[in-house]
């Protein structure tokens, strides 16, 4: 083999090398970022490009507020249905939580929140016929059940919308 050859197998030898090198820098640099988001996202604090980093509905509401306490107080309910997969119950819950913090709801009804990725409630899911997310009802003092209209979940007046129609659900049984 000549010196010329033998010169350019060693180049090539030495660019495989560096290459091979390179690859296993990156993807060592991967698997630590992955890893760090991994850890992160495990503990609660990824990082988010959105500042309002999604509710975890069953967290905030799965402590308390159950449909068994609500059906207990004997007042008429409005059950809200959720995943928190859910991306439409992430938007809804805002608007939801501004529904039941208003007077004549607090003093009209019990609020129920059914976590519809707990097995145990899935017995509601079938009771009240659930077939998407977000789903509420009104539920009178007789037990009528009354879904509302989830088209005005998302509109800029739905919070007076979602309370005039629950207030109108008990007025007319």
């Amino acid at each position: 083999m000549s010196q010329e050859n033998q010169t350019e197998e060693k180049v090539e030898q030495k660019c495989k090398f560096t290459m091979l090198m390179v690859m296993v820098i990156i993807s060592l640099l991967l698997s630590i970022s992955a890893l760090t988001l991994s850890i992160l996202s495990f503990k609660g604090a990824a990082p988010s490009a959105d500042k309002n980093q999604p509710v975890v509905i069953s967290k905030q509401y799965d402590k308390g507020r159950s449909l068994d306490k609500a059906i207990a107080t004997k007042k008429p309910m409005i059950v809200f249905f959720y995943t928190d997969w859910c991306g439409f119950c992430q938007r809804f819950i805002k608007t939801f939580d501004k529904v039941t913090k208003d007077k004549k709801i607090k003093e009209n009804f019990a609020i129920a929140y059914v976590n519809c990725e707990n097995q145990d409630n899935h017995k509601y899911m079938e009771e009240y016929k659930v077939q998407g997310f977000p789903t509420v009802f009104v539920v009178t003092e007789e037990g009528k059940k009354v879904q509302l209209d989830n088209n005005t979940f998302f509109n800029e007046d739905s919070v007076e919308v979602i309370k005039n129609n629950a207030l109108d659900a008990i007025d007319e049984d």
